[in-house]
């Protein structure tokens, strides 16, 4: 064995013992966050029938262009965070403060439908994101064109461009179940 990889063993072994290396808890901590989104991130027909994940290059998201390499997208990194909080609050958020962890995804079927999740960094800054999301989006909710929902520190905001009732009503329940699971 050589002296070199004896060395770094002796060493791995010294740190692991000095306490060291990342707790069970900071690794655990670490994964969870985005976790609570994670059920929502579906393909189209596990919403509804009559939906498919839309192509990222048939979609016109060009404020998300920069930083959307997937859709469904969940992510952590701040710069998508940002972006996708700012288009999820129109800007009034400023930006993702506060939240940890954002999802976008889009589907077309007649129409479009799409959801915006925002994972809060506390209960505080969910309070505080679900008023600023309510009161933007009241006026499509009213509509039936926009529902918002909180589970948690989990905001999920489930919106559409004219779908059928039925889908609508499909994902829209689809969105519930999957956020309640984990309960």
């Amino acid at each position: 064995m050589s002296p070199k990889l004896l060395l770094g063993g002796s060493l791995l072994l010294l740190l692991l013992l000095a306490g060291c290396a990342p707790s069970a808890r900071g690794v655990r901590a670490q994964h969870d966050i985005g976790s609570a989104l994670r059920p929502l991130v579906l393909e189209g027909p596990e919403l509804h029938a009559s939906l498919v994940t839309r192509k990222l290059e048939d979609a016109a998201v060009l404020a998300l262009a920069p930083v959307l390499r997937d859709n469904p997208q969940l992510s952590t990194d701040s710069v998508s965070v940002d972006v996708i909080a700012q288009i999820a609050s129109q800007s009034r958020l400023g930006g993702g403060e506060g939240v940890r962890a954002a999802l976008y995804a889009l589907y077309l079927g007649e129409t479009q439908v799409g959801l915006y999740g925002l994972e809060a960094a506390s209960p505080a800054e969910a309070d505080r994101i679900e008023g600023v999301l309510r009161a933007i989006w009241s006026h499509n909710e009213r509509l039936g064109r926009t529902r918002v929902y909180r589970e948690g520190q989990v905001l999920v905001v489930a919106w559409h461009d004219g779908v059928s009732p039925s889908c609508w009503e499909a994902v829209n329940a689809r969105v519930v179940e999957r956020m309640t699971a984990r309960r």
